[in-house]
């Protein structure tokens, strides 16, 4: 029986697969990447400048009050106020954001573009939401393997192990992402009453639903609420079945629909799509694809 479990846990973890699967999801999280830096562009001074709202001096305060040591947020951005290296180090995290989409430099490129965002990400203090540790977490498991440069397609059909790993990581990374969401709603009765949809367009979270749009409208205030509910749901089941895969993806990518219309996630419903293109490969049979490597 433990035979049986290791065997199980090597095949879905290190089963190899070709490095082609990888070029699709790559590009795809990397502009995103690009999108993120380049969304900081026209606030940057008003945030992290000297006069800004989250000036050195304020931001080191945050972090002391919310008991962070100062080694987890490392960033050569502490030492400079200057509005005008912040915007540089944004207009170089979208020039390496696009040179790793392409697949130039392979995992140097995305090293250095990772360790960009993560130096970025420390500075944002206050500022960091969702997509930020999703994105560098994504980066970190492309540096695994970066896959196949967009200009070279001859090793499209050489297979890996590290590319069965990478592509594993980021489907189980978006899973649990989802997962965990699913969870946190239930954990509320207002998502239980079917409430949950008026209170986000009450608040002004919704990019799709305002108050005045939705008064007087309890039954669908209740369906759509309990729709959000439902399409996690077959989501993170149908993605599971390899014969329903083609439906869970659709289902996954009106979960990203919510969380970029229903709330007012944008970004983060981008790097969730990004990630599901992971999933758009069949994937062969254990068996098939040993005899096809052995051969």
């Amino acid at each position: 029986m433990i035979r049986d479990v290791v065997d199980g846990w090597n095949q879905f973890w290190f089963t190899p697969r070709p490095e082609a699967y990888l070029s699709v999801p790559r590009v795809a999280i990397c502009l995103v990447s690009a999108v993120w830096f380049a969304s900081f562009w026209g606030s940057a001074a008003a945030w992290f400048s000297a006069d800004g709202l989250l000036q050195s001096q304020l931001s080191a305060q945050i972090l002391v009050a919310d008991q962070t040591p100062a080694w987890q947020v490392w960033s050569p951005l502490w030492l400079t106020q200057s509005a005008g290296w912040m915007r540089t180090w944004l207009a170089i995290g979208v020039v390496l954001s696009l040179l790793a989409a392409t697949g130039l430099g392979g995992r140097l490129t995305l090293t250095v573009l990772c360790i960009w965002a993560i130096a970025w990400a420390n500075r944002l203090v206050a500022l960091t939401g969702l997509v930020e540790p999703t994105l560098i977490a994504c980066l970190g498991y492309l540096i695994i393997a970066p896959g196949v440069p967009l200009h070279c397609h001859s090793r499209s059909a050489d297979s890996t192990w590290s590319t069965g790993l990478a592509l594993r990581l980021l489907q189980t990374h978006w899973w649990l992402l989802v997962a965990a969401g699913l969870l946190s709603q239930l954990g509320s009765l207002v998502w239980w009453r079917g409430e949950a949809v008026w209170w986000l367009a009450a608040a002004g979270r919704s990019n799709w639903f305002s108050s005045e749009l939705l008064r007087g409208q309890a039954s669908w205030i209740n369906a759509l609420t309990h729709a959000v509910i439902v399409v996690q749901i077959l989501a993170l089941w149908l993605l599971t079945v390899p014969a329903a895969r083609p439906v869970g993806i659709v289902c996954g990518v009106l979960v990203a629909c919510v969380y970029g219309g229903v709330a007012d996630h944008g970004l983060f419903a981008a790097l969730l799509v990004a990630v599901l293109t992971s999933f758009i490969y069949r994937f062969p049979p254990f068996s098939e694809q040993a005899e096809s490597t052995a051969r």
